[in-house]
């Protein structure tokens, strides 16, 4: 062979070997051909267009890259998976909650942005929440708001009865006992659908769908945590304490608006459904009547397990040819101090939680300052809150409805919450641990 060949042959090796390592070797993503001028399209619900907006007119030498898309969140799932198909059409930024992003974090959608490797560290760290968007060593989505639980209670209500204010779950079910007593036809919440299921049984600690890690799920209905939890609603619905339908009921409505509720957990923003502002439906009126306690602990536990009802988050597609804008977008509108002021959310950013604070000075619906309690509480979210890849409410709810038509004690419902589960537990992939 001649020396050129040689030397024409030894480069093709070169240029093979080079090829092969480029292909073998993942690229950091802060280092692959990005566009910073490319446009961006950010899915929304009607909600959040002030959220777009307040960005676009703070960034308008971006403006002419930003797209806003209302749309139904609850769809992601499905439409990722058309995208794949196709090979185009993924949004750049959805806003949808932790429970939606984790649908689409697995190998089959491979939908999010890891935004550690975006999001400064010292930003990261000042979220509230985020255990939800934690996948593994991976985070998926920044926190918005939080919907963690606390204890509502009619505080003229409760001064006239001469009631205390319950701390632990024993001493709630020891005041519903004087309340069916002392005062028949009076509530101290109700017991209808998943999310009255979640507001007991996740605030007792009870492995009903427990994430051993992304893979595994747990899920043991005979844990001494369910029991207790199921005892107590069963107390409850026994001595006509606990009404009989979800949150959002117009029976329950017309419970609290004639003045009948007592007191009940229930999720930050809740208190906007009481009164307070142009959307009130439940007190009509406002007048420093909704009092606000910490959410009840069992007595056994060193500390709450507050559950939450919502609480939303942002993610970013890691098909995105503009990380930069998309992560700029979704990082201003979660810890902005101008677009957050006079909020009636709860942010997760820690740094502006005060500024919930200061709008809630002026609102005449609350008996005492909600802050202290909502900060505290927005801390012992459990783990529970972060949910598998699948819907959890509309199981849940099955059960809990048919438990009621039935006239069956919640006890002994409680093999039912397994057969649900971990049928759609098992179709998602995930090893199913159960007791039942």
């Amino acid at each position: 062979m001649s020396m050129k060949k040689t030397a024409v042959s030894f480069f093709l090796v070169l240029i093979i070997a080079s090829l092969l390592v480029g292909f073998n070797t993942p690229a950091n993503p802060t280092q692959q051909k990005y566009d910073d001028n490319a446009p961006i399209t950010v899915w929304i619900d009607a909600d959040r267009q002030p959220a777009f907006d307040a960005y676009v007119k703070a960034h308008p030498d971006k403006a002419k890259l930003l797209k806003a898309v209302t749309v139904d969140r609850e769809t992601l799932p499905a439409k990722v998976l058309l995208f794949n198909n196709t090979n185009q059409g993924w949004p750049d930024v959805v806003f949808a909650e932790p429970r939606l992003v984790g649908r689409v974090a697995d190998d089959a959608h491979h939908f999010p942005l890891d935004l550690k490797e975006w999001v400064p560290a010292d930003v990261l760290s000042n979220y509230t929440g985020m255990d939800g968007c934690t996948f593994g060593d991976k985070i998926y989505c920044l926190r918005y708001d939080l919907a963690m639980f606390v204890f509502y209670y009619n505080k003229p209500l409760m001064d006239e009865f001469g009631y205390k204010v319950p701390t632990t779950w024993e001493e709630y079910q020891d005041l519903s006992d004087k309340l069916a007593k002392e005062h028949p036809g009076y509530y101290l919440g109700t017991w209808g659908d998943g999310w009255t299921f979640i507001s007991y049984f996740d605030a007792s600690g009870c492995p009903s769908h427990e994430l051993v890690n992304d893979s595994e799920l747990k899920i043991d209905m005979k844990d001494p945590r369910c029991v207790r939890a199921a005892k107590l609603v069963d107390h409850m619905l026994g001595n006509g304490t606990l009404f009989n339908t979800d949150y959002f009921a117009a029976e329950f409505a017309q419970v609290v608006s004639s003045n009948k509720l007592l007191g009940m957990p229930g999720p930050a923003w809740m208190f906007g459904v009481f009164g307070g502002n142009e959307k009130s439906s439940w007190y009509k009126t406002s007048e420093h009547q909704l009092g606000v306690a910490n959410p009840l602990k069992w007595k056994d536990d060193e500390k709450a397990m507050t559950p939450a009802m919502g609480g939303a988050a942002w993610t970013v597609s890691n098909h995105t040819k503009n990380p930069k804008l998309a992560v700029d977008f979704i990082q201003w509108v979660t810890t902005s101090p101008d677009f957050w002021k006079g909020t009636s959310n709860f942010p997760a950013y820690k740094p502006i939680q005060n500024l919930f604070q200061e709008t809630m000075k002026t609102n005449a619906l609350f008996a005492n300052d909600p802050f202290p309690i909502y900060q505290t509480a927005a801390t012992q979210i459990t783990s529970l809150d972060k949910w598998p890849r699948f819907d959890l409410i509309a199981p849940l709810s099955e059960v809990v409805k048919t438990g009621l038509k039935d006239k069956k004690t919640v006890e002994s419902i409680l093999p039912e919450v397994a057969n649900k589960i971990a049928p759609l537990a098992e179709v998602q992939g995930y090893k199913v641990n159960v007791n039942k």
